[in-house]
């Protein structure tokens, strides 16, 4: 046999041989693609179901918090009108006539139970009507014994009242916030009716 027969035949046989391992690549390939490809669908299906389902999740817990924060704004809104309420209602107090004013303070400390002691103003007020509020009160109740304090207090208006070593609070400030506490819900509910 000659040497380009010989030749010839590698020839063939190599070409042979390669085609054959490149079909086997070929073949080996397109299964890795289709696996790949099919990864990443599965993958990729996965992602996208996990993304909505946290995407959902999100608006939920977002919805939440902004109907959380949207009733603390409601009642912040609500608080401030009962706090102004009560405002009104001491500025209504401070702001009534003399007499009517002089008999609301003797009627406080009527309300005490004590029958003597020192009835201690604001600065304004003493000079004002805090003799006329120890004559008014030293007529209401019978035997007593009040007198106006040289001492004055920086109080909003309303007195306290000293005997010995126990003082009573009859400050406008006082007052209304002793009775806030009963009348709170019942301001409430004339501001804010409960829906039907």
């Amino acid at each position: 046999m000659s040497i380009e027969k010989i030749t010839a035949a590698i020839l063939d046989e190599a070409a042979t041989e390669s085609e054959q391992i490149l079909n086997v690549a070929k073949t080996k390939g397109r299964k890795i693609i289709n696996d790949i490809k099919y990864r990443t669908k599965v993958e990729t299906d996965l992602a996208i179901r996990e993304a909505a389902e946290e995407k959902d999740k999100i608006i939920e817990r977002r919805k939440s918090v902004a109907e959380l924060d949207s009733k603390k704004i409601v009642l912040a809104a609500k608080q401030e009108c009962i706090n102004e309420c009560f405002e009104k209602a001491q500025d209504y107090i401070l702001n009534m006539e003399e007499a009517q004013y002089v008999e609301f303070l003797v009627n406080l400390g009527k309300a005490s139970g004590l029958d003597g002691g020192v009835l201690i103003f604001n600065e304004k007020e003493r000079e004002s009507i805090g003799s006329k509020v120890v004559e008014a009160l030293s007529a209401a109740v019978p035997g007593s014994k009040f007198e106006l304090s040289d001492e004055t207090r920086k109080i909003n208006g309303g007195f306290v009242l000293q005997k010995g070593q126990m003082f009573i609070s009859n400050t406008i400030d006082a007052i209304v916030e002793e009775h806030r506490q009963e009348l709170v819900a019942d301001v409430a509910a004339i501001l804010f009716p409960p829906e039907k």
